[in-house]
């Protein structure tokens, strides 16, 4: 007897650790989902006040400053952002659900990728032929704009 209620607490012992594991990673997952959806939004608001400054400027290349951008927040330090030949990258790092978030958050854009070789290859696997920046590094999420 004392057997089948040392299974049975051992049973429900198993079930209930499994549900806290469940809920754990659920946790976890909308959380770098939270943050995954704050980042591209920085980068995509980024791109936007960006542009907007380039258009009114005739800016080609470097980098604007941020005061110079009006900008509502201070960007996470590691997303970086280039005008280069007239093309505006703006990158950062692998996050977990970054490139889902930006996805979404653009709308299915498809001038998204990862930078593999020192060139950016779009999320399709296709090359593209464009040389990034210098300091982009190999793996790092980049909307091009």
């Amino acid at each position: 007897m004392s057997r089948v209620i040392l299974a049975v607490i051992l049973f429900l012992f198993l079930i209930a650790s499994d549900i806290d594991i469940q809920q754990r990673q659920k946790s976890t997952s909308l959380a770098q989902s939270q943050t995954a959806n704050l980042y591209a939004s920085q980068m995509l608001l980024l791109a936007d006040m960006v542009n907007e400054y380039r258009h009114q400027t005739g800016v080609q290349d470097g980098v604007v400053p941020l005061d110079q951008l009006g900008l509502p927040f201070s960007p996470d330090s590691r997303i970086q952002y280039q005008l280069q030949q007239g093309r505006l990258w703006i990158w950062m790092p692998e996050q977990p659900g970054l490139i889902d978030a930006l996805r979404s958050r653009s709308r299915g854009s498809a001038l998204i990728g990862t930078l593999s070789g020192g060139q950016l290859i779009w999320l399709s696997g296709m090359a593209t032929g464009l040389i990034a920046p210098q300091n982009v590094a190999d793996g790092n999420v980049i909307y091009l704009n």
